[in-house]
């Protein structure tokens, strides 16, 4: 009985511990979410996966996010709709890849592609 209290015990501080450090905490639900089989491996199968799965989210926050910017619903956000979002406001003529004062939902897209791809070591 003393044996499986400690080992409560032991779970308890090691899962306080995680919680104490937001970084670790997020290195490992990301392991365990890609760890599908549980095998305390990630392969190149489980990876794909995982970030097929992440890039879909991702598309979709963009999605929602533009339509919720775009409050006029012309299709476009204009430099007036971007304040909203003080990033996409501060970076928004870099973001008007065709030059026209407005962000097209695709360009949101390629910005969010190219900050995914900017992210990722090359060989």
């Amino acid at each position: 009985m003393k044996r499986i209290v400690v080992l409560a015990l032991l779970g308890t501080v090691s899962a306080i511990a995680s919680a104490a450090d937001p970084k670790q905490a997020f290195i490992d639900s990301t392991f365990s979410a890609m760890d599908t089989n549980a095998d305390g491996r990630i392969d190149k199968a489980e990876y794909s996966s995982f970030q097929q799965m992440r890039f879909k989210n991702q598309s979709r926050a963009v999605d929602a996010a533009f339509k919720e910017l775009d409050k006029d619903n012309d299709g476009k956000v204009s430099k007036t709709e971007a304040t909203a979002v003080p990033e996409i406001a501060r970076y928004f003529d870099g973001l008007d890849t065709d030059k026209d004062g407005f962000l097209s939902l695709e360009e949101m897209q390629r910005a969010m592609v190219a900050a995914q791809t900017a992210e990722t070591p090359s060989k």
